[in-house]
C-alpha cells in the first residue's frame, strides 16, 4: 500500500459539507485483498451507490477539537490524546493524517451506519479527509484521495480489507478495477461515452433492492476470522468478474447477470457461515423470480442484494416486509464538496 505524499492542512479553516457515495460490487468482491492480489492479480466490478455519507469541518474554539459521529461524540482539549472510542477513532485518524489537531469540529452524518456490507467507513474516511483538506483551500485528486484513505483504514487503523472501498467513495461511477500486490493497479470507469453499458447499468438499478438484514459488523473482523482462500473460489472470483465487465462492454444484462450469479456462488463457498443471512432471505423469495440473491461485503450480516425484473417486485417485496429494503441510484458521483462558508 502507498503511503500518501499529502502535506498536513496548515491554512486556516473554513466551514466545509463533503459527501461521499458506498457501493455495491457486482462481481469479484475479495479479490481486492493484498494477500490474494499477491498472488493472482484482483479484479472487482461495481458501482458507487446513492446511499452517502456527509462530513461537515467547523472551525472550533482554540485549544479545543469537537468530534461527533452516530456511534458517539467526544469534546476534547487538544493537548488530550485521542480517543479510542471504535466509532471516533476513523475520526481521530483522519485529523492525524491531516495534521489538523486544534480548533476544529468534525461530524460525520450517514443514512446507513459503517458495517452494513457497502463501504460505510471508508465513505466515512474519505468524507472526513476531503472535509478537513477543502476546509483549508486544498482540493485534493480522487486517486489521492483514495490513497490516503486506504492508508488511515490499515495503516493508522489496522483494518483488514481491500482497496475498492475507498475507490469507490473517492471515484464514484461504475468502475471495473485491477488490483495487484500493490494495491489499485487500474481505474476504468464503465460507462464512458457512447458505450453500451448505459442501458444495461440502467436495467440493473432498475431490477436491484438492498435488504437490510439490521445486523453491523466489523468486516475487518469478519476477514480476520477466515481461512486461506481456495484457488478454486478466486479463481472462479476473478471469472465472474471479468463476464460482468464484458456484459457492460457488449450491453448484455444476461452475461452481467450470469457473472453476478456465479460471483455469489463463488462467495457463499468461500465462506458459508458469513452467507447465512443472505440463505435466509434467498429462502424468504423463493419462488418469487430473484434472478440474483447474494451478500455485499465480507458477509455476517450487513445488506443483501436481491435482483429482479421490475414487474416481479411487488411479490418480492412483500416476501421482504419483515426488512429494510433500499432501491439504490446507480452510478452516482464520488466525494464532492457540496457546501462551503466563509473562511475564520
Amino acid at each position: 500500500m502507498p503511503i500518501p505524499t499529502m502535506r498536513p492542512v496548515s491554512a486556516p479553516l473554513s466551514r466545509v459539507v463533503v459527501s461521499a457515495p458506498m457501493r455495491v460490487s457486482f462481481a469479484g468482491g475479495g479479490t481486492d485483498l493484498p494477500h490474494v492480489a499477491r498472488r493472482t492479480g484482483g479484479r472487482v466490478v461495481g458501482s458507487a451507490v446513492g446511499i452517502r455519507t456527509t462530513a461537515t469541518v467547523e472551525p472550533f474554539d482554540r485549544g479545543w477539537v469537537r468530534l461527533a459521529a452516530p456511534g458517539g461524540g467526544v469534546l476534547r482539549r487538544s493537548a488530550d490524546p485521542a480517543r479510542q472510542d471504535p466509532s471516533l477513532r476513523l475520526l481521530e485518524a483522519a485529523l492525524g493524517v491531516t495534521g489538523v489537531c486544534d480548533g476544529v469540529s468534525l461530524e460525520i452524518d450517514t443514512e446507513v451506519e459503517p458495517g452494513a456490507g457497502l463501504g460505510g467507513s471508508a465513505a466515512a474516511t474519505v468524507a472526513a479527509l476531503l472535509a478537513l483538506r477543502a476546509a483549508s483551500g486544498e482540493i485534493p485528486t480522487a486517486l489521492e484521495l483514495a490513497r490516503e484513505a486506504a492508508f488511515v483504514e490499515r495503516g493508522r487503523l489496522r483494518i483488514a480489507g481491500g482497496d475498492q472501498d475507498p475507490i469507490f467513495a473517492a471515484h464514484g461511477g461504475v468502475l471495473d478495477l485491477t488490483f495487484n500486490g500493490q494495491g489499485c493497479a487500474g481505474v476504468r470507469p464503465v460507462c464512458r461515452p457512447g458505450s453500451r453499458a448505459a442501458g444495461v447499468v440502467a436495467a440493473l438499478q432498475e431490477g436491484m433492492l438492498l435488504v437490510d438484514t439490521g445486523v453491523r459488523r466489523v468486516s475487518g473482523d469478519v476477514l480476520r476470522q477466515r481461512s486461506a482462500p481456495d484457488p478454486q473460489v478466486i479463481w472462479s472470483l476473478l471469472s465472474a468478474a471479468a463476464q460482468v465487465a464484458r456484459g457492460f462492454a457488449e450491453g448484455s444484462l444476461e452475461q452481467v447477470i450470469e457473472g453476478m450469479r456465479q460471483s455469489a456462488a463463488a462467495k457463499a463457498k468461500a465462506a458459508p457461515a458469513e452467507n447465512l443471512p443472505c440463505l435466509e432471505i434467498a429462502e424468504e423469495v423463493s419462488g418469487r423470480g430473484a434472478e440474483v440473491v447474494r451478500v455485499c461485503g465480507a458477509g455476517g450480516g450487513g445488506h443483501v442484494l436481491v435482483w429482479a425484473p421490475p414487474e416481479r417486485h411487488e411479490g418480492l417485496l412483500e416476501a421482504l416486509s419483515r426488512w429494510t429494503v433500499r432501491k439504490p441510484e446507480l452510478d452516482v458521483p464520488g466525494a464532492r464538496v457540496e457546501k462551503r462558508g466563509s473562511r475564520i
